[in-house]
């Protein structure tokens, strides 16, 4: 019988994760499909829990809604609220994981940065945010500063990390968050970061404009590296003025592919997910793509 998999969330049109996981499947002999559903939010709890899909993934605008459609939510959708994995377990109950945390490890780890004791500038306070937090606080970094256009939602952020900290009954985590999570109205004058983090939408679309200029106010010439979770053929326009600043850039496409990975691996326990022929298949399918047009970026799913 043939499992079905599906990717939901608004839109979805520009998605290679198809492509991604097609590779992956070809390549462990399995039967089973992979589709993109341009999905309402109301959709979500519905669409996951039918009895046509085995799992899937979820892209924004939907994370956190699927989060509460889980009955196991793993400890990394505790943590952050928010899930992009999930599956159907043998007993019918949905599981999600956030794989995204892993996958952004992953890829700052091939990115050759090293969070710990790092300082971090991460821009924007969403789902992905939450995602980069987490995983940046499990890697050691020494700070984080959270820079968002609504304060109050990059607050609720920082209280959210300490709150799991909290709940983790920790005292050394829920001190370090504390003194380490900061919300910030302007990167400080004369900090130094380590990595700038853009974790907003912007770049999702041919005009938007730069996340953050690099080379204005407190942070010029004061970044040691840019990490852009949107991703696109040729990298984004904020990664690509970041390399023109002489700043070593990456962009989300090793991210996508590795909560990709990380997902397969969670719908077929005990098989290794092929990382490098999912990535081969996700730059494919951007090469074959026509040239920039408004929405042609993506993010992670």
């Amino acid at each position: 019988m043939t499992l079905r998999f599906a990717l939901l969330g608004d839109p979805v049109r520009h998605s290679i994760s198809p492509a991604m996981h097609r590779a992956a499947f070809e390549v462990l002999g399995l039967d089973a499909e992979y589709t993109a559903r341009r999905t309402a939010p109301d959709e979500v709890g519905p669409i996951m829990q039918g009895a046509d899909l085995a799992g899937g993934n979820v892209t924004l605008p939907h994370k956190l809604r699927a989060a509460r459609a889980l009955a196991r939510p793993g400890a990394a959708v505790r943590a952050t609220g928010a899930c992009n994995c999930w599956w159907r377990r043998p007993d019918g109950e949905l599981a999600g994981d956030n794989t995204d945390v892993g996958g952004l490890r992953l890829a700052l780890s091939r990115f050759g940065f090293e969070p710990r004791g790092a300082r971090v500038l991460l821009l924007g306070a969403g789902g992905a945010a939450r995602a980069a937090v987490h995983a940046l606080l499990e890697g050691g970094v020494s700070s984080v500063e959270i820079l968002n256009r609504t304060p109050a939602r990059a607050q609720a952020l920082r209280d959210r990390a300490l709150a799991h900290a909290a709940e983790a009954d920790s005292a050394a985590d829920t001190h370090r968050v504390a003194e380490g999570v900061r919300v910030v109205a302007a990167p400080h004058a004369g900090a130094t970061y380590d990595l700038v983090l853009n974790s907003t939408s912007l770049g999702l679309a041919s005009g938007d404009p730069l996340p953050l200029d690099l080379d204005r106010g407190a942070v010029r010439g004061r970044c040691g590296a840019a990490f852009d979770m949107v991703y696109a053929a040729g990298g984004t326009a904020w990664i690509r003025h970041a390399r023109g600043l002489g700043i070593r850039a990456m962009g989300g496409l090793d991210m996508l592919v590795g909560q990709a990975a990380l997902s397969l691996e969670r719908w077929f326990p005990g098989r290794p997910a092929p990382f490098e022929a999912m990535r081969e298949a996700a730059v494919a399918e951007l090469a074959s793509r026509p040239g920039p047009e408004p929405g042609d970026g993506s993010r992670p799913a």
